[in-house]
């Protein structure tokens, strides 16, 4: 027995709206993470519960063709349910999609970005620290690119995307964020010293985030392993 048009409908409504609601989490969990302290953010915050559940809506699809794909009974239904075209679905998904792409991410996240430049001079001028701030709107206008990547070259091997996009998020975040990070930690830390505060854990800090690579292929020789 077929399933009825309006499950099939419904069903294809909400797979179709996890990618939009994935970028959704992630401009959430950059705004966040100014509230969290920017670079030391909270291990059970807001931060990683938003990126988590991003990471969650985006592998949907991927984990759904992977349970087609062992005979699940019933996953199939996932894996086709964005084909239905119902009409009274299709409104739904293109104002969802419209005001995700061109309302918060083309005109919220830049002036959420811009008011934390802005934040970051006057915490500066304050005697406080301008890395929370400046860490937040890096990470908010980095989203799109990161969203672009997950739900284009990092989701492209079908049944084992989500496993792909992970190490890929590694690689990413190994050889492009960290030396980002790595810089702006001594850029701190050489401040500190001029205005004689604390600078020694800001520098181990820089150090490590630029030799994140160096560090990954040193323990893979101990483990001898070749991944």
């Amino acid at each position: 027995m077929q399933t009825p048009l309006v499950f099939r409908a419904i069903l294809g409504l909400l797979m179709d709206l996890t990618i939009p609601a994935a970028l959704g989490a992630f401009v959430l969990a950059g705004m966040r993470l100014r509230s969290e302290g920017g670079m030391n953010f909270e291990a059970s915050g807001g931060f990683l519960k938003w990126v988590f559940w991003g990471c969650f809506l985006i592998s949907v699809p991927s984990v759904s063709k992977w349970l087609s794909g062992e005979g699940i009974p019933g996953a199939a239904q996932f894996t086709q349910a964005g084909a239905t075209g119902a009409a009274y679905t299709a409104g739904i998904e293109k104002v969802t999609g419209d005001f995700v792409d061109n309302f918060l991410v083309g005109h919220v996240v830049p002036v959420v970005a811009a008011s934390l430049v802005f934040k970051a001079v006057l915490d500066l001028s304050q005697g406080y620290s301008p890395m929370a701030s400046i860490v937040a709107a890096l990470f908010l206008l980095g989203v799109e690119g990161i969203w672009n990547l997950a739900t284009g070259s990092w989701l492209q091997s079908g049944q084992y995307g989500v496993t792909d996009m992970l190490m890929n998020v590694f690689g990413y975040a190994a050889n492009r964020i960290s030396p980002i990070v790595g810089g702006l930690a001594l850029s701190a830390a050489i401040l500190n010293y001029v205005r004689h505060r604390p600078w020694a854990g800001l520098v181990a800090s820089g150090l490590g985030f630029l030799s994140v690579t160096g560090i990954w292929a040193l323990v893979k020789t101990f483990a001898g392993v070749n991944l």
